[in-house]
């Protein structure tokens, strides 16, 4: 019996549950078409979840894992193939047959795959469960910051070649490259590290540069950034073996380290050696063969200077149209050979000689002849210096040296301060005038490759290292200039007397003196930059007695409670720069009648002196980053000369208007007094503390925040007029803010009541020069634009480029009305958030005059069905010429948080198709 009994329940696994299964899919067709849209509905909002949070990374710079995509790829799969089969004309017909009886079969195939469809999305929606969605990539030490050039390195191919031998030799483990200042050995190895990384010799390459006085903690951080590792520890000490822990995990790398000047302790870096990691290779250069047998090189190449036919082709390639100036062949082609193959010099001369005239040209070639000395080294530094001799007048020579000597990449804006004071600038007696000579001498001083050309940077200047120390040299030499710069060990030691007694300059950087001399005896001193970060430090008294001519002072972080009683002696200072300090006591400061630029940028100091009020010829007053609250009433007021004020990222208490409380401090109705201001940096807590009639017509530069929900800090140090208010009210309308609108390139506006329509109501000539716009909390505005409202206004916001709206409680659109032609030419992104009751963003001839846009977010708009709507207008000249409408530079897309979202754009089956993204785009 019990064994007919297992057979009989064997029968019926094979047979009457696979026939239950069958007779389930007629049963529970419906069901199980519900049953795939409830998957479907929680994998799309899985996949919304996970999309929001690759989005949110790559903001941050990181990179999605392979398998987050891999993922994402899978769940557009499924629900495609689920969107198929729930789009699939058989169901519609499967209701009936002829005979008015549900179709059996096609019900069964249906249910049946909308079973398999189904389980398919469970499996992907299992797979989602990611802890973290993207890394953070390893960085690339030289491919971001260097141009490639294939023909300068044409006549290294051979020694190349052999560098690339000796790094594949498993016997090898240190490579050293040597050779003079500017035969282009960084160019050389930058080389190596390319090819090393597009043919993926290493498991990793990493390049570091050590320089003349390297800073261990800089190097490893330098290295670190590349392989992805983050310090925990602080000390080198401690960083070390955190490095060679992680150098170790890489069975095979590649650590190129650059500008050798002395032995490098391998193991005080974290850097292995002596064969402690087979998989590690060293490719180091320096400038003499004797380091680098000291740091235990073996294989070793010499980079020679090119030979005239190769310094002959690169200076052809550098010189423009040489070929249609044959008067000049003869001349050049000396000149090539004169510059001694240094592929530096050869560049630098025939840059300095384009579009310069026969004489010009002669003129090079005789004083290159004039040199006697045959050392090459010798001769880098005449053909440099023969360069900086061509500048054509001694302002320009005097502020390349000041580029060189105030140290590496020096800020521009400290180059002006300094230039203020020097009288590099005198050609012009306004601060708006100098500051546009100084943009001026920058160009030209690249134009000459005597600084280089760094897109990366506005705020500062960038130098060869060969260029800085030529230029250091003659600074030296020729105007008794000293500048020394220390990491904190080797600026122990103030420098002898003897040393600086006839200096017209002196420049320590990052000193660490524990003692200043009793006085500073240099009669003919013009600048005295001072940084030591070392509170302990004090100056003498009679410091700056024997330093009547002083014209730039800069002490940098020092603690100066009081300053030193020789102060009063400097009365042909022109520029003083107190940053960084712990100050108190700076009456002193009010015996300087000649100043013009005060900067106290960074300082601790709470209560500003009111002997700064004294200061008649003042043009300049940075209080930026300080710690400044209180402003004795007058001063600013008593500073009629004052051009450029800077108060940005500040707590000053302002005096409140018909108060009795606050007679001490200043008021803002001050700044009424200075008619000669263009350069403004103001932050206010509240509106109304800004005077109400008060104008700024002359500012040519300003950053102005009012209200508490901006950030100074989110501010770039680029755009030149930027204005960020929350204004509670509608007085706007009735001082000078409105006309800092209207010449606004970044414009933040928060709260601001009594408007409706941003464009008319705020500027009427359409907003020429705004760059930004950024748009929240309004109760109030329904339009960004109407063209209903007004027709005859310029073509409005033709130079804008980001556009932000967020939380427009009102907003319905963008735009209202027949559009202008030409306006939203340059937009590259817009975002919009927390707009609940805009349906409809863009029409599509918007979208045909948006032929930039980069970027399009939109999130948390619950009533928004469409991106992208046809207005009749578009719809009816679709029709005509069949045009198409895309986003063709479109590279990010955010659609987030969007309930009511039906699809990106629809259009009437009549239209001709739309490709919004180069490719197909239907809903």
């Amino acid at each position: 019996m019990d064994i007919l009994i297992a057979v009989a329940a064997k029968i019926a696994e094979y047979t009457i549950a696979p026939i239950g299964r069958q007779v389930g899919y007629l049963i529970f067709y419906k069901a199980k078409f519900k049953e795939l849209r409830d998957r479907v509905s929680d994998l799309e909002y899985k996949r919304d979840e996970i999309k929001q949070r690759v989005e949110e990374e790559r903001r941050n710079g990181k990179t999605t894992f392979d398998v987050v995509q891999n993922w994402l790829k899978n769940v557009d799969d499924a629900i495609g193939e689920a969107t198929q089969l729930q789009n699939d004309p058989r169901r519609a017909e499967a209701g009936c047959s002829r005979w008015s009886f549900p179709n059996v079969v096609t019900h069964h195939q249906l249910s049946r795959k909308a079973t398999k469809v189904a389980q398919k999305v469970v499996q992907v929606r299992g797979g989602g469960d990611f802890s973290q969605v993207a890394y953070r990539p390893k960085l690339d030490a030289v491919s971001a910051f260097t141009t490639r050039s294939s023909q300068n390195l044409e006549p290294r191919k051979p020694i190349m070649e052999n560098i690339m031998h000796a790094l594949r030799d498993p016997k090898v483990s240190m490579v050293g490259v040597y050779g003079l200042g500017g035969v282009g050995k960084t160019t050389l190895v930058e080389e190596v590290y390319h090819i090393a990384k597009e043919n993926q010799l290493f498991d990793e390459v990493v390049m570091a540069t050590i320089s003349k006085t390297p800073d261990i903690k800089t190097v490893q951080e330098e290295i670190a950034d590349q392989l992805g590792l983050r310090f925990e520890e602080v000390t080198v000490a401690g960083r070390a073996p955190r490095l060679y822990q992680r150098i170790k995990k890489e069975k095979t790398i590649l650590l190129i380290l650059d500008d050798i000047w002395e032995a490098l302790d391998l193991k005080k870096v974290g850097i292995p050696s002596d064969g402690e990691h087979n998989g590690c290779k060293l490719l180091m250069t320096s400038r003499t063969l004797d380091l680098l047998r000291q740091m235990g090189v073996k294989e070793h190449f010499r980079l020679e200077v090119l030979n005239e036919e190769e310094s002959w082709s690169l200076f052809q390639s550098k010189a423009n149209n040489l070929d249609k100036e044959l008067d000049k062949h003869q001349i050049a082609f000396q000149l090539a050979k004169r510059c001694a193959g240094l592929p530096i010099l050869i560049v630098t001369m025939a840059r300095s000689l384009i579009d310069q005239n026969i004489h010009a040209w002669k003129d090079a070639l005789s004083q290159l002849e004039k040199v006697d000395n045959e050392e090459l080294q010798e001769i880098t530094y005449s053909a440099l210096e023969l360069s900086y001799k061509r500048l054509k007048d001694n302002e320009m020579k005097a502020f390349f040296l000041l580029c060189a000597t105030i140290g590496k990449d020096p800020s521009v804006n400290y180059l002006f301060k300094y230039g203020i004071g020097l009288g590099i600038f005198n050609s012009t007696n306004i601060m708006e005038g100098a500051r546009n000579r100084l943009h001026n001498m920058i160009s030209a001083l690249k134009a000459s490759c005597l600084l280089l050309v760094d897109n990366t940077s506005t705020t500062r200047v960038k130098m060869h290292d060969v260029v800085r120390e030529v230029a250091i040299s003659i600074a030296y030499k020729d105007y008794h200039i000293l500048a020394k710069y220390g990491d904190g060990d080797n600026l122990r030691e103030f420098p002898k007397m003897d040393i600086l007694s006839n200096c017209s300059q002196i420049i320590l950087r990052y000193g660490a003196f524990r003692q200043l001399p009793e006085k500073l005896d240099a009669h003919n001193l013009k600048i005295f930059y001072l940084s030591n970060f070392d509170l302990s430090l004090e100056i003498p008294n009679f410091f700056f007695a024997e330093t009547k001519f002083l014209e730039v002072l800069d002490l940098t972080g020092l603690n100066l409670t009081s300053l030193p009683t020789s102060f009063l002696s400097l009365t042909n200072l022109k520029t003083l720069c107190l940053d960084q300090c712990v100050l108190e006591n700076i009456d002193a400061v009010g015996a300087l009648k000649n100043l013009k630029i005060l900067s106290l940028w960074g300082s601790s100091m709470i209560k500003l002196s009111s002997e700064i009020g004294k200061l008649s010829h003042l043009r300049m007053l940075d209080l930026s980053d300080s710690g400044i609250e209180i402003i004795p009433a007058g001063v600013i007021s008593s500073l009629i000369k004052l051009e450029e004020l800077y108060m940005g990222n500040t707590s000053i208490k302002w005096k409140i208007e018909n108060s009795d409380n606050q007679d001490e401090n200043a008021s803002l109705d001050e700044l009424r007094q200075l008619s000669n201001l263009t350069s403004l940096e103001l932050q206010i807590q509240e509106a109304w503390m800004l005077p109400r009639d008060l104008m700024f017509h002359k500012l040519e530069r300003f950053k102005i925040v009012i209200g508490d929900v901006w950030e100074w800090a989110d501010i770039d140090d680029v755009t030149l007029k930027t204005l960020k208010l929350k204004l509670g009210t509608n007085i706007h309308l009735e001082h000078g803010i409105k006309g800092l609108m209207r010449r606004a390139e970044n414009l933040y506006l928060d709260e601001v009541e009594g408007i409706s329509n941003v464009l008319y109501q705020l500027n009427g000539d359409g907003f020429p020069q705004l760059k930004h716009l950024h748009i929240q909390n309004n109760a109030l505005i329904q339009h960004i634009i109407d063209f209903i409202e007004r027709s005859h206004i310029p073509t409005p916001f033709p130079n804008l480029e980001k556009l932000v709206i967020q939380n427009l409680g009102k907003m319905e659109k963008i735009c209202h009305g027949p559009l202008a032609v030409g306006f939203f030419a340059k937009l590259l992104a817009i975002k919009v958030e927390k707009c609940n009751k805009v349906k409809y963003l863009l029409f599509v001839s918007m979208v045909k005059g948006m032929p930039q846009l980069a970027e399009l977010e939109i999130s948390k708009c619950n009533l928004m069905e469409k991106v992208v709507f046809e207005d009749d207008d578009a719809s009816a000249m679709n029709d005509e010429t069949g045009e198409t409408i895309q986003f063709p530079l479109l590279h990010s897309l955010t659609l987030q948080h969007l309930d009511a979202l039906e699809c990106f754009y629809s259009h009437p089956p009549t239209s001709s198709p739309i490709s919004l993204f180069n490719n197909q785009a239907k809903c």
